[in-house]
């Protein structure tokens, strides 16, 4: 299983509507809160062996959208993120003009170079 498959599959645990890259759904409009999305900012290959990377280092960005400031499923998050060996760091918390929260987490993650 791929690293974003599977942590795909922890933010499910959290909120059914889970997108990776944008909150639009099927391009007919944006997606009601609270829901998650995720997506790549970088992946780096910092250690190599013959000319080749051993691993990958992906920077991701996990935020939470809420109507209004959400304890409760932030804690929820955290927790589910913890449970399942994903480090994070709260990286901001901003709100949209439409007044919804964004809360920004960071993860690192290690790929094998052949993908998993």
């Amino acid at each position: 299983m791929h690293i974003f498959e599977k942590l795909r599959n922890v933010l499910l645990q959290v909120t059914p509507k889970v997108f990776y890259g944008t909150n639009e759904y099927d391009n007919e409009g944006v997606e009601k809160a609270p829901f998650i999305v995720y997506h790549a900012v970088n992946k780096r290959a910092p250690v190599h062996a013959d000319d080749k990377p051993v691993f990958y280092n992906n920077q991701v960005q996990v935020t939470l959208v809420t109507d209004k400031k959400d304890v409760e499923l932030e804690s929820l998050l955290e927790t589910t993120l913890l449970s399942n060996g994903y480090n994070f760091e709260v990286t901001t918390e901003y709100h949209n003009s439409d007044r919804s929260l964004c809360r920004v987490y960071e993860l690192n993650l290690e790929e094998n170079s052949n993908g998993k």
